[in-house]
Order: C-alpha cells, then structure tokens, then sequence
C-alpha cells in the first residue's frame, strides 16, 4: 500500500474509490466500509484509497480538547493495508483548508485523483461550515463527474459503533474486553521501557516501565491481564496503569510485569495487548499485602490467558479431513468464511504435528503475511506459522485473524512450548493447492512436505 503526505505528483494511472475521514481505530464499522469498498473498487479495475488529515481537525478547530489516539498514523495505515486499501493520503489540516467552501475541495481532490466513487456515511459533511453534505456531494458529482455511495451505519451487539465509544469504554470504564469487541481485536500500546525507582525487582516481580505518546489513549487506573509483545513474540503480562498509591508516587505510570521473560528490556518499543481488567488500582498498607495481591493477579492473568478466543472451526464440525496422498500429506479443509478457512487450515496442520489443544496457552506470535491472491495468502499464512514455530520451539492451537483481504492477513498464534512427537510439516507447497469460494462457504486442499 502507499502512503501519501497530500496529494500524489502525478494522477494514479486508475481511476479511484474513496473514502475520506480519520478512521482513528480502524474498528469493525471501518473495517466493514472499507472491505466492501475495496472489494467493489478492485471488481470494477479501480483502486482504493482514503483521504484523512494530519493533524486531527479538532487539534486545529479546538486545540482546548483534548483527544487521545487510538492509533498512531503508521498503525492505522498498517491495518487499513491489510483490509485491502491501496493507498491512504494525508493532507496537512489548516484553518485555510477548514474554510475551503466543499465545491473547490471535491473539484481538486476529483481532478488529483481521478475520483469515480465516494464512499461516504448517512451522516457525513465536510466544507466550510460542512456545506458538503450527502445530498450537496451528489449534486456536486454529477457535475465533476464521480457517484456517491451511501454506507449504513455499522452495528454491533445493537449499538453503532463509533470511535467515540470506544474511547470512552477504555478512558472512562476500562473495560478493555467491551472495547476490544467494538475494535474487533484487543486495544494494543506501543511504548518505550524506561526506568523507574525499581520497587517491582525488591518485590520480586520487575517491571518494564512504559512510556506512551503525549497523544495516545492509555486505558483507565488499574490491574490488567495483557500480551507483552517483544518485536513480534508474545508474553502473557500483568499491567498496572495508576499511580501507585502504596507508595505515594503521584505520577501515573504504566508497569507491565512481564511473565516467564528474563532479560533487560531498557530503552526496547514493548508493546501491550489489553485483554481483561482484573481490578481497581488499590491501596495496600503493608508490603505483604500487595506481593499476596500481585500473586494473585498472576495467577489470574495465566488463567484468564490460557484459553484465548479461536477463529478456527470447532474440532467436533469435522472441517477438515486428511487425504489419500502418494507422499507428504494432504488435507481438504472447509470454512463458512474465509477468516474461518485459514484458522482452521493452521489448527489442523498443527493437528498433524501432535499439538496438544487441551494444554493452556503459554505464548503467542504476531503473524503478518501478503500474497498476490487467496490460494498464495494461505501458503504464506501457514509457512510464517512454521517459521515462527521454529522461533518459539512451540506448538500453535489457537488463531485470531484480525485483518484479512485477497491479499494480505493480520493475525495471532497462541500455543504451548514444544515440538512433534512424530512427523513434522517442513513447508506447505503450490502442489495440487486450491482455495475456492461457493455459495456455501470457502473450501482447500493444501498438501504438506513432512
């Protein structure tokens, strides 16, 4: 995907479907307009493309209010790639460009960008004092020569889903796991290990000491049970956002406890994956106190973290069944999407491999692949799962995937410490591989070299 800083030189060489907003979150209203807006862009030979502004207009308009991201600009460009957009373009926010009336704006953007479809909600405006609202758009596009589509307003569990509310969910309530429903996959933080006054290492139980951006959402006062990511390598994490009230600091902080880690992670980018609020920032008076709580909260964190969710079919469905095969091994696997498709393609080559799906989840791994189409994402999915394998000396059991088009894949591995009893799969190849879409659902054959 590319990345623009205001409008490109030269046209695109294809005409363009856009969007246009701030899209902070990418949560699973986002996700949905922009997956059919890609969709529709590449069926009809066009590119997708999403217009935002840098900085936020409301840090121009009203700098008094303060709004916390919840996502960095190279974060949120990274998933809106992997649901399938082919470039994102920011153009610098001014006063001038607020009071630029909406028929000069969408004359210039139409001209830069060859605009043929704008995607746009029921409620959306943009232009001096937003006079360019749906209706004025359409009138507008008539005569620049581009059509406007309409999006609904995205619902989930019968409420719309907003950014609004998903920042209220994490600043306000801490309720991580509600947020995490809205965003479609747990709020993650990036931060940088600084030092701190050391009080966590004489307890017994040292912690990284993170700092965030100025201008990044940090969940409310309290105990969580997280992922700690280290690059790409996933730890389970018991996380203190507060101000450490046994002790008097005053100052927030943000300390991860970082479990079954061991070494230094000064002035390393650590990053976070909030999965559950344990409890309330507390106030001990004795030091015994708090070391008995902190036990516990380990304790609960392991647990809560053992069994994460799980994209892959139910092994009691029967999605997938081992084939005859003159060498190797090969499957036919099924799926009622294709999200569910490769899940369950990656449980069952594990399957093969003797992973044991009632052992507790102990680790996780980041997985990040692209392809040119379906058949070649599903190829680069399970051989970035072999690979990583190897890394962690572990066995895969449990597959969250986030972000997935034709052509690119966003996603977790959760397993447990160990190898192959038997047989192990060395690499998936292109022999006699097929990934098709029915009316029924997505269905493979995939062979292995074992």
């Amino acid at each position: 995907m590319e990345t623009y800083a205001g409008f490109p030189p030269q046209p695109p060489a294809q005409p363009v479907f856009l969007t246009i907003g701030n899209f902070d979150g990418v949560h699973r209203g986002h996700q949905k307009l922009i997956g059919d807006l890609a969709e529709a862009a590449h069926a009809a030979g066009c590119l997708a493309g999403l217009l935002t502004f840098d900085p936020h207009p409301l840090a121009v308009l009203r700098p008094e209010v303060s709004l916390l991201r919840l996502t960095s600009p190279e974060e949120r460009a990274d998933l809106l790639g992997a649901l399938g957009m082919d470039f994102v373009l920011a153009l610098p926010f001014s006063r001038e460009l607020a009071a630029t009336p909406a028929a000069d704006f969408m004359a210039n953007v139409t001209q830069r960008l060859r605009l043929r479809e704008l995607w746009v909600g029921p409620d959306f405006a943009l232009g001096r004092g937003r006079d360019g609202n749906v209706p004025r758009l359409s009138e507008l596009g008539r005569a620049l020569g581009y059509t406007v589509h309409v999006t609904s307003l995205f619902d989930w569990e019968g409420a719309a889903v907003r950014s609004s509310r998903v920042r209220a969910l994490l600043a306000d309530e801490g309720n991580v796991a509600a947020a995490a429903g809205l965003l479609g996959r747990p709020y993650r933080v990036w931060g940088e290990v600084q030092h701190g006054a050391q009080r966590g290492r004489r307890l017994g139980f040292p912690t990284a000491n993170l700092t965030l951006p100025a201008d990044r959402l940090a969940p409310a006062h309290g105990v969580y049970a997280c992922w700690a990511w280290r690059d790409e390598r996933g730890y389970p994490a018991v996380v203190n956002i507060g101000v450490r009230p046994s002790f008097d600091n005053g100052l927030r902080s943000i300390e991860a406890y970082v479990l079954d880690f061991e070494g230094n992670l000064y002035g390393e980018t650590l990053g976070l994956s909030f999965i559950e609020r344990l409890r309330g920032e507390q106030r001990f008076a004795e030091v015994g106190e708090l070391v008995a709580q902190i036990n516990l909260d380990v304790e609960t964190t392991r647990r809560r973290l053992a069994a994460p969710p799980d994209h892959a079919a139910p092994a009691a469905a029967h999605a997938w069944q081992e084939l005859d095969h003159t060498a190797d091994w090969a499957i036919a696997v099924q799926g009622a999407t294709q999200r569910e498709l490769f899940a369950t393609a990656a449980a069952a080559m594990f399957a093969l491999q003797d992973a044991d799906l009632s052992h507790p989840v102990e680790l996780a791994r980041i997985i990040r692949v692209s392809a040119d189409n379906a058949p070649e994402l599903l190829v680069a999915w399970l051989n970035a799962l072999l690979l990583s394998q190897e890394l962690d000396t572990a066995l895969y059991t449990r597959f969250e995937i986030f972000e997935l088009s034709p052509r690119e894949l966003r996603g977790v591995a959760y397993g447990h410490h160990g190898a192959p009893a038997h047989t192990a799969v060395k690499a998936v190849t292109f022999y006699d591989l097929s990934v098709t879409e029915t009316t029924e659902g997505w269905q493979a054959r995939v062979t292995f070299d074992v």
